[in-house]
């Protein structure tokens, strides 16, 4: 005759099953969090590839957009687009979709964002009357040090303080303003309503989605991980500067 399990054989077995699932369970997370970092570096990576060939066949950077005037717009997705051939490349895992808000020039059924471009330093296109600064983009020759020079990295955008998304889904702005501008009178790729309170309020800002680190692809085509303090402090004296932003690693440099 079979004997059955009793009750506190049961409960035994339920709670093994219970200490080994919170054992493993932030393991599993963990390891998605990995994955999903390890995605984003192979999706900058190929970005960085595609910025290094247009860089190398137009002399320059791509500008951060094309003139609000044109139809359909592009921007600076639409122009490494040929050089990967892969729309999704450039949805940044980990991202809420929220940021997910720009549409393809080449399909409007699909859209991108995510990943910010560092557009005061490599390629503003914005016209600022009486402004011979704007539009502006960086010749190869003036980003001295593109090994450390961000190029594109995971962007918040510009956040209002209710957390929505005011602009800013595809591009990076500083942290401090540069000595060129923006071409917004905050200094920042946001204005007005599209801002949040505070200083930086109207900053496209870095996003730490990989465990409190930003995935960050630089001007020579290598990409890595960074905490948001070490992207704003080149230096390490714990003071902002824009020295990974401005294409000479010069900290004292806007």
């Amino acid at each position: 005759m079979k004997q059955a399990f009793t009750l506190i054989e049961l409960l035994v077995v339920i709670a093994i099953i219970a200490i080994l699932a919170a054992i493993l369970f932030p393991v599993f997370a963990q390891a998605k969090v990995a994955a999903k970092k390890t995605a984003s570096i192979s999706n900058l990576k190929q970005i960085g590839l595609a910025g290094v060939m247009y860089v190398t066949d137009n002399e320059a950077y791509p500008f951060m957009s094309s003139p609000s005037t044109q139809t359909p717009r592009t921007r600076w997705p639409d122009y490494l687009y040929p050089y990967i051939k892969n729309e999704d490349v450039f949805l940044a895992p980990n991202a809420d979709p929220v940021i997910f808000g720009k549409i393809w020039a080449h399909n409007p059924a699909k859209k991108y964002g995510g990943y910010g471009y560092n557009f005061q330093y490599l390629g503003n296109s914005r016209s600022v009357a009486g402004n011979a600064n704007f539009p502006f983009t960086a010749t190869e020759t003036q980003v001295s040090t593109p090994a450390q020079t961000i190029f594109v990295a995971d962007t918040n955008g510009v956040r209002r303080d209710n957390n929505t998304v005011g602009a800013g889904e595809y591009t990076l702005d500083p942290p401090l303003t540069s000595t060129r501008g923006s071409g917004k009178a905050s200094g920042y790729y946001g204005e007005g309503t599209e801002c949040g309170s505070g200083p930086r309020g109207c900053r496209s800002t870095p996003a730490e989605r990989h465990a409190g680190r930003v995935a960050v692809q630089f001007a020579d085509g290598h990409a890595t991980t960074m905490k948001l303090a070490a992207m704003d402090d080149f230096n390490g004296d714990g003071t902002l500067d824009n020295g990974w932003w401005n294409g000479n690693a010069d900290p004292t440099s806007r």
